[in-house]
């Protein structure tokens, strides 16, 4: 009897052993990459409008396993929100208009301490996946100064991470929000989606992104709707300030799927937004 109960001892154990080995060599082979993205809008109206978008040619969506990139400022956010929304009919003038939207932004820019349950936790850099690197660590410093001095162009957002890339049906969508923000939403909202191709000898990046033009005076021709933002994602967001409503009279859509070789800058042209885009092997340190 001892010795059959010894026998299926030792045989759960080896079989724990072997499975453990297996996915931590899983894990150690599934290749890593550096991604660090800037997307950019183009302040020229003519290139905007030089195409026609339609909201019947678009459907905005978020898909559903999408990650936020972890931020460490994500501990200070704001801690108060008003909930009395102003609504602005069209007996406004655009001057009036545009020092409400500019005062209704200042209540975006006080930090404060974020008031949550959640639970802190220290960030590994060099293990962590879909976090948010230092600007030390950036290749795109010098790009995203231009950037930030043009008058022709506006630096909306710059994310720097690394991740385990997969195939298209396991890939991890990325939620990307950037510009101003107003109220519940921002200028450029959207996902991109780092993947493998078919042959995996190439990594791919997928935009579905989209750039905003908001206004508290709503036009009734405009038949824009921008989906929900999902509950998982809006948690780790800081809460909204602002006292007026906007709505989205124009959105500028970039639906792209580019193929990438490592270790250079990859440009994705538009007529409203700009991305540049860099990968690179990473390997993943040993505990």
């Amino acid at each position: 009897m001892k010795i059959h109960l010894f026998k299926r001892l030792a045989k759960y154990y080896l079989y724990s052993l072997f499975s453990f080995l297996f996915s931590n060599y899983s894990f150690a082979q599934e290749p890593w990459f550096q991604i660090e993205l800037s997307i950019f809008s183009n302040e020229n109206i003519e290139d905007r409008n030089a195409e026609s978008w339609l909201p019947s040619d678009y459907e905005l969506n978020y898909p559903k396993n999408m990650r936020k990139l972890s931020l460490l400022t994500d501990l200070f956010l704001f801690d108060h929100n008003l909930d009395d929304r102003l609504s602005v009919t069209g007996s406004a003038s655009q001057e009036e208009i545009d020092a409400m939207i500019r005062n209704d932004q200042l209540k975006n820019i006080r930090p404060q301490i974020k008031s949550t349950e959640s639970n802190f936790k220290l960030f590994d850099f060099s293990r962590d996946d879909f976090t948010q690197l230092s600007p030390v660590d950036s290749d795109f410093q010098q790009t995203n100064r231009t950037l930030e001095r043009s008058s022709d162009h506006r630096l909306l957002y710059h994310g720097l991470w690394r991740q385990a890339v997969r195939q298209s049906s396991n890939a991890v969508p990325i939620y990307i929000e950037g510009g101003l923000r107003y109220g519940d939403n921002h200028e450029l909202q959207g996902s991109i989606t780092i993947r493998f191709n078919e042959n995996e000898d190439r990594v791919v990046v997928d935009t579905h992104i989209w750039l905003i033009e908001y206004s508290i005076v709503k036009d009734s021709s405009s038949e824009w709707k921008l989906p929900q933002v999902p509950e998982s994602i809006r948690r780790e967001s800081r809460e909204n300030s602002s006292s007026l409503t906007y709505f989205p009279n124009n959105v500028y859509v970039m639906e792209q799927s580019r193929e990438m070789r490592s270790n250079e800058f990859h440009y994705l042209d538009h007529p409203a937004l700009g991305l540049v885009i860099s990968v690179r092997p990473y390997s993943v340190p040993s505990r």
